[in-house]
């Protein structure tokens, strides 16, 4: 059930962030409230809404959504320090999301260099996780993913086409 709650609201998160640049000069009234319907309606639960500029929060019976666009591309501040630092691109967007049973973050980088799968796979083993990574090398470059786990840390990263996503979660 963990698997298909997380892959539910990770479903929403990226539905919501794609949707976020048309309904960003919304107000409540207008964008909020179709979001929360059409969400209400797939999911059969309440929700409550709120954006405001980049940022849009969501929250439903005990779980809450933040998608927070980054212009700033800012680390998130409150990911666990045991969590190495990706450097390696600008990053695009941070979403938290907080349920029973942990929190999670999903960190989006752009402009990130094709070699750093070995690097950050480094990074995370000297933090003290147990990592499993694959490389894959094709005409447009290296990319690939990386998996650790540390007492109730997860991480998973994928890049690809200058692009990664960053996902931790942490299990309460």
């Amino acid at each position: 059930m963990r698997i298909k709650s997380t892959a539910n609201v990770s479903v929403i998160s990226l539905m919501l962030f794609g949707i976020c640049g048309t309904l960003s000069s919304c107000q409540k009234k207008a964008g909020d409230v179709i979001m929360e319907k059409a969400i209400e309606q797939s999911t059969g639960k309440k929700v409550d809404i709120s954006s405001g500029g980049q940022n849009i929060t969501i929250q439903s019976e005990g779980q809450k959504i933040e998608i927070q666009g980054s212009t700033s591309g800012v680390w998130p501040a409150d990911l666990p320090g045991d969590v190495p630092k990706f450097t390696y691109g600008k990053i695009k967007a941070v979403t938290r999301s907080d349920t029973p049973e942990g929190r999670s973050w999903s960190v989006l980088c752009e402009n990130v260099p094709g070699n750093i799968i070995k690097s950050y796979d480094n990074a995370l083993k000297s933090s003290g996780f147990k990592t499993v990574s694959t490389i894959i090398t094709s005409g447009e470059g290296e990319g690939g993913s990386i998996t650790g786990e540390k007492d109730k840390l997860k991480v998973a990263l994928i890049t690809g086409n200058s692009n990664a996503s960053l996902t931790v979660v942490k299990e309460n």
